[in-house]
């Protein structure tokens, strides 16, 4: 007898244990659907970097010099209709001794150059410096050193 409630008690603690597994279709709200659907989402946030170029060195009488690299995205993960705009800003070189100056112009291809819009990473955009044979002429002895600033922005097409 002691046998039998032992397996009876074991049965019942088995059977009471045994948890059934319910689902409930979120959508309609009917229990044991067959199918249902999980939304998946994610964002990425915008993301992009600028190569410029390279410290550049012009020799002397060159009235044009290719910077050293071009500019162009080397990363870019955009959101639809952005782009990326480079402007540059250029500083005269200044004679280190005197603070006389040699003035130049950035120009890309034939045209004076005021900004790149950038939307992926296909575009390289050569700069050249363009200094004419008067500013040479004009120019003193001595080291010379200028720079160009770049000013980069993100913003939609148009906006």
């Amino acid at each position: 007898m002691k046998n039998l409630t032992s397996f009876a008690l074991a049965f019942a603690l088995c059977a009471a244990c045994a948890v059934s597994a319910f689902a409930a279709d979120a959508a309609s709200g009917v229990a044991n659907a067959t199918s249902g659907t999980t939304t998946i989402t994610t964002n990425i946030q915008p993301s992009y970097t600028v190569k410029i170029p390279a410290a550049t060195k012009i020799d002397f009488n060159d009235t044009v010099t290719n910077l050293c690299g071009t500019l162009h995205l080397e990363t870019a993960q955009l959101e639809p209709n952005h782009t990326v705009t480079i402007s540059a800003k250029p500083t005269a070189l200044k004679n280190d001794k005197d603070n006389s100056e040699i003035p130049f112009t950035l120009y890309k291809g034939n045209t004076p150059f005021t900004a790149a819009y950038l939307t992926d990473t296909t575009e390289k955009v050569q700069l050249s410096v363009h200094i004419t044979k008067d500013a040479w002429s004009k120019a003193s002895a001595g080291n010379y050193t200028g720079s160009v600033t770049f000013t980069i922005t993100y913003a939609s097409k148009g906006g």
